[in-house]
């Protein structure tokens, strides 16, 4: 059975990963428009730092979840 710790790492990183596509995609998506309006431009500049900050929360978390492996294997030996 799954510790709760586990799952809660599950549910946080796939959340991450989920905004994390769809503000890329929304970016993308607006990049490739021949010609934005003013409202669409501030949605390409928020989705386009939300997927930066994306990216980057999930290397943290897969550098969090890195460590707290290497700390359990080093408890196990000794």
């Amino acid at each position: 059975m799954k510790t709760p710790k586990v799952l809660a790492f599950q549910l946080v990183f796939s959340t991450v990963v989920s905004l994390t596509i769809l503000s890329g995609g929304t970016s993308l998506w607006l990049a490739s428009q021949p010609k934005l309006s003013e409202y669409q431009v501030r949605v390409l500049e928020n989705s386009t730092a939300t997927w930066q900050t994306g990216v980057g929360a999930i290397f943290g978390l897969l550098g969090s979840k890195a460590t707290d492996l290497l700390e359990t294997e080093e408890q196990e030996n000794g």
